[in-house]
């Protein structure tokens, strides 16, 4: 017998229930489409290196590579900006590499330069301003156009809920756990390792207040921390920013959702191996009479009992005679295709039959909330979903009609076919293979609407 006690514990694990939400794929097609990441990026980063461009040329600065980096003693306001041209300069080279992080670092970098110079009486300091201000309508425009998307999302979940719930599994809970808790960990190494290096850099600047540019060897340690501590601080804004917007569309969407998002419509899991149930018998059915996988099960893993879920079910017996080889092979064409939905008539390695109709293929996708956070991606398992493993990532944004790459299936058996099943009438994809000692499989032809001639038998 399955050990109660072990049954029980992990029941516990299993107790959250969350709402389940299913728009309409036209609904879904008409929210707001976020710009992507890479396109974000480059507009920040062009910002930032136009405004430093146009920086140098209002200050010639061709004229004056070898002059000094400053004049009489050295001050404050020297160091703030020696950093902020070793800053902007960084940016320029690197800035292109921080994503929608370039967004919100363009007008901190150029603000950055623009006090000093502002300060200093520099031809360049309307300049920094001016780009400085041009990166800040770009962030806000970003930000406003996430915040539409969130307000969409949002109505969206209230018009599409089912009034059905679905017990999530602790894989789920803990992959949405983990990604926030990177975010935070994230931004706290940020702000730590900024405070370090601005610790630094008034450290160092006592010894070099006052001092001439030869005195120094025409170099200055604290401006160099100054510029490092500078570009930790920008990141540990740009990352706050980006942990706290993820937590605000989290209690504006709702976390506790499940939503059933139309698959290959903008959105893919972002781990590519697909985690299919076939070949499975639920546990209920397992324990029906007649069946005889739990029995084998048994027979095979003495001790697995410990391990057994009431709710993931096991592995159909080839003998049973209610979900064995014989049993599926002994279904007429008609009656195959009625059941085509259940797992144990699918060989392990084989994916499930994919519905034809884009309204019935989902993503499963735990506490969505916008791009912002894509959700954990979700299996449906016998009376739960979850994802496949704790470490899993968030869902991806994704080009449409990607849902997982083609080189994770795996390669159908040429020999032993007893005969095909065309599965289209019965509303799938593709056709099954069933086979003389083994389960059935399913493909798929690129070309659905003509009989591959590898078919004809």
């Amino acid at each position: 017998m399955i050990n109660v006690n072990q049954a029980a514990r992990k029941d516990r694990l299993l107790t959250l229930s969350c709402d389940i939400v299913r728009p309409e794929t036209r609904a879904w097609a008409a929210l707001p489409k976020r710009v992507s990441s890479r396109r974000l990026g480059i507009l920040g980063w062009l910002t930032g290196l136009l405004g430093t461009a146009g920086a140098f040329i209002a200050d010639r600065g061709w004229e004056s590579f070898d002059d000094p980096s400053w004049y009489g003693t050295f001050r404050l306001i020297d160091m703030v900006g020696i950093a902020s041209i070793l800053l902007a300069t960084g940016f320029c080279v690197l800035g292109w590499m921080l994503g929608r992080h370039a967004v919100v670092a363009a007008p901190l970098v150029l603000g950055f330069a623009a006090v000093p110079h502002s300060l200093d009486g520099y031809a360049s300091g309307p300049v920094w301003w001016l780009g400085s201000a041009v990166g800040a309508v770009l962030a806000l425009a970003a930000a406003s156009r996430s915040w539409r998307e969130v307000r969409a999302v949002r109505a969206l979940a209230r018009s599409s809920t089912t009034g059905r719930t679905a017990a999530v599994g602790a894989n789920a809970v803990k992959a949405s756990k983990r990604a926030l808790r990177r975010g935070h960990i994230k931004a706290l190494v940020f702000v730590a390792t900024a405070t370090a290096g601005w610790t630094v850099a008034f450290a160092a600047l006592p010894a070099e207040l006052g001092r001439t540019y030869e005195e120094m060897a025409k170099e200055s340690s604290s401006s160099a921390f100054a510029a490092v501590a500078a570009a930790l601080s920008i990141m540990a804004i740009a990352t706050v920013v980006s942990q706290g917007g993820r937590l605000f569309a989290m209690s504006r969407v709702g976390k506790r959702l499940v939503w059933e998002v139309p698959a290959g419509a903008g959105l893919a899991p972002s781990w590519p191996f697909v985690d299919d149930a076939s070949g499975l018998v639920p546990l209920k059915d397992a324990t029906s009479g007649g069946c005889i996988c739990l029995l084998e099960f048994r027979r095979s893993f003495p001790d697995a009992d410990d391990r057994l879920m009431p709710e993931e079910g096991v592995h159909a017996s080839d003998y049973c005679p209610l979900h064995g080889i014989d049993r599926i092979n002994d279904l007429s064409a008609a009656e195959f295709a009625a059941m085509a939905a259940e797992s144990w008539l699918w060989d392990e390695r084989s994916e499930l039959p994919e519905q034809s109709r884009p309204n019935e293929n989902r993503l499963l996708l735990y506490g969505f909330a916008g791009c912002i956070y894509t959700g954990v991606p979700l299996t449906a398992r016998a009376g739960y979903v979850d994802a496949s493993f704790p470490d899993i990532g968030l869902a991806r944004v994704a080009e449409p009609g990607a849902v997982v790459p083609c080189w994770d299936q795996a390669e159908r058996p040429a020999a032993g076919v007893l005969d095909t099943v065309d599965l289209r009438p019965a509303g799938y994809t593709g056709f099954a293979f069933r086979y003389r000692h083994g389960r059935a499989w399913f493909e798929a032809p690129e070309d659905d609407a003509v009989r591959p001639p590898a078919l004809l038998l």
